[in-house]
């Protein structure tokens, strides 16, 4: 059963030491790349002592937004939108399909329309780490880019160390869960530590 956060609770999160950073995404795919740096990403959290949140879209079982069923609300999303509302912080891996997010990915996203009338609406302001995997390092960057315009769209802040990570063959092993790259590790080292430098600063 999840459980119901009080919209007033958003305001609080963002400089809650206690709060989780929300890692969302993956893929749908038996062995993803994507579910592979989450997992790495969560390692990294932990070693360090923060407080995180592990979020595959595969657990989440989202209908396609629409705009007129889903106005005020949608029982399928209350697990995404609750663990939203509660963090402190996130974290966005996506593949990169055609030079862009994937659209499961996206689907995820803009369900975060229901959380408008929130105060703060949207991010409200809070920190989000990008992660982007390709089988071609352009194809990471312009998924980035991509995941910064919507970052920017809804109100929060990018963390500078963006982690584009491609080509993923050969860097990581999906079949054993592994990174063997050590310059992918390097830029989700990057990215946690000015997450967890910018969230000191805050409070």
């Amino acid at each position: 059963m999840v459980r119901e956060t009080p919209k007033s609770r958003v305001g609080n999160t963002r400089n809650d030491p206690s709060a989780p950073i929300l890692i969302l995404g993956g893929s749908y795919a038996k062995r993803s790349a994507t579910t592979v740096l989450m997992r790495y990403t969560a390692k990294l959290f932990a070693e360090r002592g923060m407080a995180h949140e592990l979020l595959p879209l595969g657990a989440l079982d989202l209908p396609f937004y629409h705009p007129d069923l889903h106005e005020k609300e949608c029982p399928p999303a209350e697990f995404l939108l609750t663990a939203f509302r509660n963090a402190r912080a996130f974290v966005w891996c996506t593949p990169s399909y055609h030079y862009s997010i994937s659209g499961a990915f996206k689907n995820a996203i803009d369900f975060l329309e229901l959380t408008a009338d929130d105060d703060p609406p949207y991010l409200g302001g809070r920190l989000v780490g990008l992660i982007a995997s390709s089988s071609g390092p352009i194809a990471a960057v312009h998924a980035i880019g991509a995941m910064e315009q919507i970052v920017h769209a809804l109100r929060g802040y990018v963390v500078p160390a963006t982690a584009p990570i491609g080509p993923v063959k050969g860097a990581i092993d999906t079949e054993a869960g592994v990174i063997k790259d050590e310059r992918t590790k390097l830029k989700l080292v990057q990215m946690v530590e000015e997450m967890r430098d910018a969230l000191a600063v805050r409070g």
